[in-house]
């Protein structure tokens, strides 16, 4: 979380993406006629999955805008949602020092999302207007980059869309849903997430700095199911609530 400039007060807690609640990767993907391009489409849901399991979604949010150029994400490239969910919006390039020459990212077409180089090992070549390419008759794939689209342009391979959504919040299905357990925060404006921390067995402290002065988030859950979030202001007051996760 640290590094997030512009924060809606949300803090990361574990979802339950398991069972049918989970995304679907095909084991045989195909090239489609008609890619979907990012920039008018999927605004909505994941679009990828991490090597870590978490969920990625457009480059843009859902009013259309650079998450990462607005200052909506971390150092890592993600944040949290309405739900208090974790995910990026840009693919983790992090994660190439780990991954060697294994993806860093796999795209709900089904494709690989690599980094700076080839499966090979070598310097990633030049791509395609889908952000990714087939080279040397090899499997087409896509590579993460730092500038937009980031890591994919368009979905080069078949996905089937929710019929439920139209453009451009329209997204992939199956589609993880997410758990809230409180009403969804409000834009802070003018704070900086400048430190997140443990604090002990499910409980952590987000730090923030308004006005050159600090504020902190300081919650946990237990084996219940009891969230307990405690909002210290710049000004001092302190402020806590309970939720049960159902």
């Amino acid at each position: 979380m640290v590094g997030i400039t512009s924060w809606q007060q949300q803090v990361p807690i574990p979802q339950g993406y398991t069972g049918t609640n989970a995304w679907s990767i095909p084991l045989k993907p195909e090239l489609s006629d008609t890619p979907i391009s990012l920039k008018t489409n999927l605004l909505k849901g994941a679009v990828a999955i991490a090597a870590n399991g978490v969920p990625i979604f457009n480059p843009l949010n859902n009013r259309g805008e650079d998450a990462f150029s607005i200052g909506e994400l971390d150092q890592w490239g993600g944040h949290c949602g309405k739900a208090d969910d974790y995910h990026y919006h840009i693919a983790p390039l992090h994660f190439e020092a780990t991954a060697g020459k294994n993806p860093i990212a796999m795209a709900l077409d089904g494709f690989a999302i690599y980094g700076s180089k080839e499966p090979d090992g070598t310097i990633m070549q030049a791509l395609d207007t889908y952000h990714g390419h087939s080279i040397n008759n090899g499997v087409y794939h896509y590579h993460a980059t730092t500038t937009y689209p980031y890591f994919i342009g368009s979905m080069r391979g078949k996905i089937t869309l929710d019929p439920t959504t139209i453009a451009p919040e329209n997204q992939i299905t199956p589609q993880a849903k997410m758990t809230p357990i409180r009403p969804a925060g409000e834009p802070l404006r003018g704070a900086s997430i400048t430190n997140f921390k443990s604090t002990g067995t499910n409980a952590y402290s987000l730090e923030y700095t308004a006005n050159n002065l600090k504020g902190y988030v300081n919650y946990s859950w237990d084996a219940t199911n009891k969230y307990t979030y405690t909002f210290i202001g710049t000004d001092g007051k302190s402020t806590t609530f309970f939720y049960i996760k159902k």
